[in-house]
This record gives structure tokens, sequence and C-alpha cells, in this order.
């Protein structure tokens, strides 16, 4: 890496034109520019001035330089100053939220980046633990999650719910539901699969009993969830209802996600009598205050998961 004291001298030298008057701007001696100079060339290993007594002409090598130390002198004030002005309007914006949140928010965040160009949206959709490490690792700003950690770095904000509902395909609907049938449809799993199959298990049955549904179906409680076999695994949000539509295996998503799925009627969200709702946190760094830019994105997440 160049030696920027020195290279500060060299930009100096060049602009002023003159050793003794750089000298001078600088609150050095004429012989300290020089040996300034000097160590510069040595560290570049080729000439940069052509010397006339006091005055000089730039060699090709550096004339280069000295562009380059403008172009870096430049960026780093335009670094500072981006620094020291927290704009509302401008700058990189790193959210982190499951697939069923990334499909409500980022078209609502895509329109205000469109109306602020300065803004750069960048959405990861990921389950809940690499939301998190993501976050402590730097690289998530905010993160929506459904479980609270206990790292003393990280503030949460309960912001809503999410309901979670049971998916068969549609050609179940008229048939008794029960542990067996469970265990004979089998389950399309995803990234937060098995935590949502334990939270509407856990809610919808006693221990060794059935729990009805609206339609009078049953189904049967605690350890189901260990001998319900795998179907398949599927970690992107459009594609994990589409084994279910087939017929190959049930799930369990938030309830707008079904919803939002094309062909709605090739689908049966069970109707529980108990419905299941996610807390749904916001998450970010207590120790890295968030820039204003933050703000709006947060309000209007926190609009659009209220209106579900």
């Amino acid at each position: 890496m160049l030696n920027q004291q020195w290279l500060a001298t060299f930009v100096t030298l060049v602009e002023v034109g003159h050793f003794t008057h750089t000298a001078n701007k600088l609150f050095m001696t004429q012989p300290g520019v020089s040996q300034h100079i000097k160590k510069l060339e040595e560290q570049v290993g080729v000439p940069l001035l052509l010397r006339q007594g006091k005055r000089f002409e730039l060699t090709e090598a550096g004339a280069m330089l000295y562009q380059h130390a403008r172009q870096y002198q430049y960026a780093e004030t335009e670094l500072l100053a981006r620094i020291q002005t927290d704009n509302a309007h401008a700058g990189e914006c790193r959210f982190g939220c499951s697939g069923a949140i990334a499909s409500l928010l980022y078209p609502h965040f895509i329109e205000r980046q469109i109306q602020y160009p300065g803004l750069n949206v960048m959405l990861e959709a990921a389950p809940n633990q690499r939301i998190v490490s993501g976050i402590l690792n730097n690289q998530l700003d905010v993160g929506i999650v459904t479980k609270r950690t206990d790292e003393a770095e990280l503030s949460y904000q309960a912001i809503g719910y999410a309901e979670l509902a049971l998916v068969l395909p549609s050609q179940y609907r008229s048939m008794p539901l029960d542990r067996e049938r469970l265990e004979q449809i089998g389950f399309i799993d995803h990234p937060d699969g098995q935590y949502y199959l334990q939270q509407v298990l856990r809610a919808s049955f006693a221990e060794g009993e059935g729990a009805c549904t609206s339609r009078g179906s049953k189904l049967y409680g605690n350890g189901v969830i260990q001998q319900i076999p795998r179907r398949g695994y599927v970690n992107q949000l459009n594609q994990i209802l589409l084994p279910v539509a087939k017929g190959i295996g049930f799930t369990v998503l938030p309830l707008t996600t079904v919803n939002a799925f094309i062909p709605r009627e090739s689908l049966w969200a069970v109707e529980l009598e108990q419905k299941v709702q996610e807390s749904l946190y916001l998450v970010h760094k207590n120790t890295r205050p968030l820039p204003s830019r933050f703000e709006a994105f947060i309000d209007l997440a926190i609009r659009l998961i209220a209106n579900e």
C-alpha cells in the first residue's frame, strides 16, 4: 500500500508546481518535500518527476499516479460526506425474513426504491436461524423472525402475527383426517417446515386425544411429527406448494402463502378449531443504531403485516 503521507506531499507538489512553495504550504522544509518524493519513487519503483532545479515535469508514471491519487481523494471525500449525512433517501438496506413475508413486502419495497433511486434494497428470504446469524455477522441490518433468541446484542419488537395453515392436496378434503392419514400422505418439508408443523400439532391436539376440525376430521397428538415420513424438501417459497397440489404430500405454511397459490382449488387448508398464529418480531442489533433510511421501510412492513 502506498504511503499516504508521501502521496499527499506528491499531490500538493504537482498542484503547486514548485518545491519551495509546496514546503511553505505544508509547513515543511524543502529538503523534507524532496525526501518524501524520493521515498515515494522508491516505493513505486520508477521516477515520477523530471527535475528542472526547483521546478519539474511529470513523467508518464507520475501523471498516472497523480490521477489515481486525485480519484482516491475524491472517493474518500464522498465517503466521508455520506458517513456524516444520515440521508433518509439513500443508502443500502439489507433485510431478512421468511419467504412468505418476503413475497408480501418486496413489491412495496421496490416501489420505494423506484421513488428514491439512491436506495439499494437487498432482501434475503431465509429461516429464522440464518436471519439471526446474518444480523450478528453484520451481513443483514434488519430481520423479521418468529422466535426470539437470547443474544444480548439483539433487540426485538413484536410487530404482528402470521396464521399458519396445515395444507393437504384437495382430494383429501372429504376423507377422515387422522394420524394414519398424515403418515400415509407424508410431509413436504422446507426451511421452517419442522418448526411450523410442531406449532400446529401442539396447538391442535391434546395428549392422546384427537382434535376435531370444523369439518369433523380428527388429528392425533404428540409424537406424530417424528413418525411422519418426508416426501420431499423445497427451499423456494413459490415451489413448496407445488408437490402438495400434485398430491405428493402435505405441508404447513403461512395462510397468506396458501391463499396466493394458483390454482388455489388444488389445496385444502384444514380448518382447525384452534388457529395457530406465529408472533412476528422485528430484530436488529442494538449496538448498531439504524440509519433514518430504515424508518419508512419498517413502518411499511408493520402496516402491511397488520393488514394481513
